[in-house]
């Protein structure tokens, strides 16, 4: 979409409005979360998803729009999945046209994508746009009740959790975050030289992703449980917790392969982890369409999906 708005720098105090966009930048992270704090807790909405994900090229872009915001998803390359998109609960359908129009001016496809079902619900006159799913961008979300305590995991998943601690007993375990503000911390965890397989696989297929939410880890405001054996360290999980407490977001996982059958436990002591801090849900994100990661996520079983959607309107 070569006429996607690019982001004009962003000026000291609110968001530019609507069609004038506002770069989305690290010192944003407050009053950009501020904004999206009644929303459900979305990763392809949060600051770190769109900082990680969709800030190629400094691409990201917001403005504000009756009361919602409209995002620029904008990835090199990428037409299929780049374009505007509008987030919220106000004058929808409005709010709608007004995009619209501003597209058709500028000769682009009249069209939103990645747009939260949420917003869908709040369209007034619903005859008037054509909806069609996003599947690859559905997030899948999973009850942390479901994997702790050991009696609630699948009858597999327990054999598993008590085949590795029959080999490695809990006394060798250690739990604990880092400070990732600290360069030292941050090198541990991407010098890890782990077998690429199972879910480091999908971890490799984004290698400047990861390294990116490592290094700016305390900018995006990740939190992270870091698991050690024997006083090496194991595997490692970063995510962020939004205004939602029930939830947690899920950024990144990555697990020593080499250490029979760890992967099972480290779900496990994750979801106990969660569970004493009162956290009830884990947003793991979207399989992108990737099968393999596809078949993952729909193994461990979701309880839910946070939808997204493209929008055209049905006439012109």
């Amino acid at each position: 979409m070569s006429n996607v708005p690019k982001p004009n720098s962003l000026q000291t105090g609110e968001f530019k409005t609507f069609p004038e966009f506002s770069k989305l930048t690290f010192n944003d992270r407050k009053r950009y979360e501020a904004l999206i704090a009644e929303y459900p807790p979305i990763s392809n909405i949060s600051f770190a998803g769109l900082k990680l994900w969709w800030d190629q090229l400094s691409g990201c872009a917001v403005a504000r729009l009756n009361g919602n915001l409209v995002i620029s998803y904008w990835f090199p390359g990428d037409e299929k999945r780049s374009g505007l998109s509008l987030i919220g609960t106000n004058k929808i359908d409005e709010s709608m046209q007004t995009i619209f129009d501003y597209l058709r001016e500028k000769g682009d496809p009249a069209r939103l994508v990645h747009v939260p079902e949420f917003v869908l619900e709040k369209i007034s006159q619903p005859d008037l746009y054509s909806c069609r799913g996003e599947r690859g961008c559905d997030e899948y979300i999973y009850e942390v009740a479901k994997f702790y305590p050991m009696n609630h995991t699948t009858a597999y998943r327990r054999r598993r959790i008590r085949k590795f601690l029959a080999a490695v007993n809990e006394d060798r375990i250690i739990i604990r975050s880092l400070d990732l503000s600290k360069a030292e911390n941050q090198q541990l965890l991407l010098d890890c030289q782990w077998p690429r397989r199972g879910i480091n696989s999908i971890v490799g297929a984004f290698d400047e992703c990861w390294e990116d939410t490592i290094r700016y880890a305390d900018l995006l405001g990740l939190e992270n449980v870091c698991i050690y054996v024997d006083g090496e360290l194991a595997a490692y999980i970063l995510y962020v917790q939004p205004a939602d407490r029930r939830y947690i977001v899920l950024r990144h996982v990555k697990v020593d392969y080499r250490i029979p059958r760890i992967l099972d436990y480290v779900i496990y002591r994750f979801a106990g982890w969660l569970h004493e801090r009162g956290i009830a849900y884990v947003n793991m994100d979207s399989d992108l369409g990737l099968p393999f990661l596809r078949m993952f996520m729909l193994a461990l079983g979701p309880s839910n999906y946070f939808r997204m959607y493209t929008i055209m309107p049905t006439l012109g």
